[in-house]
């Protein structure tokens, strides 16, 4: 079990994942991808974390930063536009940026936002996550994906 306290939060959880081919051939452009999970390193700070893969390849290694966004989002809205913010809209309009490569997913814990960079065009891509505690605010995970049904959060004592 891995835990990583933000201030105000902790996470609980069992796994980080990744996604390796099915057939070892580590073209982005490969259909058929399993998901392990992933051995990670902690380094914990004060109000965020840096979390660093031991397995895994290119962006899955990161390091990720963890940490509760500034100013605290509390509203699904403003976690999608902090997402965009980042993104290029040539000749999409956000509305088109949403509807291509933003999901939410609701979970016992709250709601996990993604934002998917391959559907906007970029090469290799790759899923960026925000979660939306239920009782808490916006929490940025970069692109480290965990066993989101597994996913704890708990104040922090």
């Amino acid at each position: 079990m891995y835990s990583i306290a933000l201030g105000l939060l902790t996470l609980d959880f069992g796994a980080a994942l990744i996604s390796i081919p099915s057939n070892g051939d580590y073209d982005w452009m490969n259909e058929e991808w399993s998901d392990i999970r992933q051995e990670i390193v902690i380094i914990q700070g004060e109000t965020s974390a840096k979390v660093i893969g031991v397995t895994g390849r290119f962006a899955e290694k990161g390091p990720h930063v963890v940490e509760i966004l500034l100013p605290h989002i509390f509203v699904e809205n403003e976690v999608v536009e902090h997402l965009l913010a980042k993104a290029d809209p040539s000749g999409l309009g956000k509305t088109k940026l949403r509807e291509a490569a933003v999901r939410t997913t609701c979970f016992s814990w709250g709601k996990l936002v993604s934002l998917n960079w391959s559907e906007l065009g970029y090469a290799p891509g790759g899923t960026e996550y925000c979660i939306l505690p239920i009782d808490g605010p916006a929490i940025s995970m970069g692109f480290l994906r965990l066993d989101w049904d597994g996913l704890r959060i708990r104040p922090s004592s």
